[in-house]
């Protein structure tokens, strides 16, 4: 079983590991390139970690945690975070200005949601 935990343990950016981001019920994972960018981006702006909760999610996952039907998780393009050196509100300002299509703010679970749509930005609070 070690190797199963430790398989996408791949640096693929200056801050971040594949295996960060994937599914974990089945350790598969998509990561768009473009969403690496800019988490990369983000990281380096605020300065201090930041935490993937949660990454890429296979179907099965996603229906088990009740994400919505066509997520951008689904395809590599979502992120769910936090950094815990900073606060969330800071946090969500500079994931505005690096640029993130979709944000969701959820301050009651301490999480930012950040996707690259292409559809055009979307901000919402849950």
């Amino acid at each position: 079983m070690v190797f199963q935990n430790t398989v996408n343990h791949i640096k693929v950016a200056k801050y971040f590991h594949l295996d960060e981001f994937q599914c974990p019920c089945c350790l598969q994972v998509i990561l768009h390139p473009l969403l690496l960018q800019k988490l990369n981006s983000l990281r380096n702006k605020i300065g201090s970690p930041i935490v993937i909760t949660s990454g890429y999610r296979c179907i099965t996952y996603n229906e088990e945690v009740r994400g919505v039907k066509g997520s951008y998780h689904l395809f590599g393009m979502a992120a769910d975070i936090y950094a815990p050196q900073i606060s969330l509100k800071e946090l969500l300002q500079s994931a505005e200005e690096i640029g993130f299509s979709g944000i969701g703010y959820y301050p009651e679970n301490n999480f930012l949601h950040l996707d690259i749509r292409p559809a055009g930005p979307a901000r919402w609070q849950g």
